[in-house]
């Protein structure tokens, strides 16, 4: 397995995780905001709030306030997670999905190269078996050559 597919899956990993912090950076900023008008809120209606009853009414409508923002900021960094994590797990199956072909590819290369290996020893000896002269054994020899190195190139040219 070229060092591709690693380096595919690994800038997608970076990316994902760039998204995520980007996220929950969004999310942090989003509550800080909103706990910044609930503040404000909070602080004005505290002023104007005359009796026990309305004060109290002020502190659980800001407690509210805040439990809300909170919810929303967890829901988008929930959300974020889930789908960094699913980009994540997804990452990993294409590269082990890649990496069982790249092997499979290779199983079959090599099958290939021993079966033309296998090819041209028969068919050297047979012709070998046939060469009436010296100078028939010696064609026979070098086409062997020549037929073993063109397995070796197919091979090494295959798995690439």
């Amino acid at each position: 397995m070229t060092t591709g597919g690693l380096d595919a899956q690994t800038k997608a990993k970076v990316e994902a995780r760039k998204l995520l912090d980007e996220a929950w950076e969004r999310a942090q900023k989003a509550y800080k905001e909103a706990k910044k008008q609930a503040d404000i809120v909070y602080k004005e209606a505290k002023k104007v709030a005359v009796d026990k009853q309305a004060k109290q009414e002020v502190e659980k409508a800001y407690k509210e306030a805040l439990e809300q923002a909170k919810k929303v900021r967890d829901a988008i960094t929930g959300e974020a997670q889930a789908v960094f994590t699913a980009a994540y797990v997804q990452s990993d199956k294409d590269y082990q999905e890649a990496i069982t072909k790249s092997k499979e590819h290779i199983d079959r290369t090599e099958e290939a190269y021993k079966e033309a290996k296998k090819q041209a020893d028969t068919v050297h000896k047979e012709a070998k078996e046939v060469a009436v002269d010296k100078q028939a054994k010696q064609e026979a020899d070098k086409a062997h050559k020549e037929a073993l190195e063109q397995a070796d190139k197919d091979y090494k040219e295959a798995i690439r």
